[in-house]
């Protein structure tokens, strides 16, 4: 194991919490705009939110190499 992943696995558990953190700051957000909110339909769609903004990071990543 590299000292590079130990670090991110050191790390993992604080990703992970951030992560958790971003899907409830929006989900208030979108709380507080939409009265009428499903929260499951809303997390279910800023989760796919989430996934799309990782992809397109990877492609960015993909495409420099």
């Amino acid at each position: 194991m590299t000292a590079q992943d130990k670090e991110l696995a050191q790390l993992h558990d604080a990703i992970v919490d951030d992560v958790k953190l971003l899907v409830d700051k929006y989900m208030s957000i979108i709380g507080w705009d939409v009265p009428e909110n499903d929260e499951n339909n809303a997390k279910s769609k800023l989760l796919y939110i989430i996934k799309d903004a990782i992809e397109e990071i990877e492609e960015e990543e993909n495409s420099i190499d």
